[in-house]
């Protein structure tokens, strides 16, 4: 366990260790031979993309929705310890990762508990990327929900035809996001990989410490305070 990560772990009943089986769909798919367009991302999330102030999402003319071929989906929540430990790292490798590669896109899909906590996250973190609609979150599994693991903060990669590439949920256990961003430097990065970088309270801000979170979430829709 890397040094530091005592200081980002919290009470027990926020530690609930995810090892269960995912719900994640298309995990063991093979890759489709004809490109789905009814499951596709651009049609799952077309004119269903906010920014944190509440207004249409508008991709740059240089890099169209329609461009887009990897999308990393990331469902969190301001009441969740873990995401608050984890999003603000996934933000500054957002930043530096996001203007390198224009086919590429995030997607925070809220688990709060109602609209007005999401845009308070989204502001909080001052989250760069586009945020799913709240109130088509649950559409019965049929919708941007579908890649959704057990526990969060959750991190999932997916092509533009929605198969999915890599999770934060893999074999059934819990494996973080941490292993996700690492699995988008490998496959989306390329020759330009952004190494995610922890800072831990006490550490000098010139000398970063990596910690990891991929030892701990929270239970999907957990009430407030548990």
């Amino acid at each position: 366990m890397a040094a530091g990560y005592a200081s980002y772990r919290y009470p027990a009943a926020c530690e609930k260790l995810v090892n269960e089986g995912c719900s994640v769909v298309g995990l063991a798919s093979p890759f489709p031979t004809q490109f789905d367009a009814a499951a596709s991302i651009f049609v799952l999330t077309q004119g269903k993309l906010i920014s944190a102030d509440g207004s249409p999402f508008k991709f740059p003319a240089d890099a169209p929705a329609a461009s887009i071929r990897y999308y990393a989906i990331y469902y969190s929540a301001q009441w969740c310890p873990p995401c608050h430990a984890f999003t603000p790292v996934l933000v500054e490798w957002y930043k530096k990762f996001k203007p390198a590669h224009p086919n590429f896109e995030l997607i925070f899909v809220s688990d709060d508990h109602d609209k007005a906590a999401m845009f308070d996250y989204m502001k909080e973190m001052a989250m760069p990327w586009p945020a799913f609609l709240f109130e088509d979150t649950n559409q019965d599994g049929k919708g941007i929900e579908k890649f959704a693991g057990s526990g969060i903060p959750d991190l999932v990669l997916v092509d533009a035809s929605g198969k999915v590439l890599s999770d934060s949920f893999q074999n059934g256990a819990y494996v973080g996001p941490e292993a996700v961003v690492e699995d988008i430097n490998k496959l989306v990065g390329g020759a330009s990989p952004v190494p995610l970088v922890f800072q831990t309270p006490s550490a000098p801000a010139a000398e970063p410490a990596l910690i990891s979170v991929q030892d701990f979430s929270v239970a999907r829709g957990a009430p407030a305070g548990t």
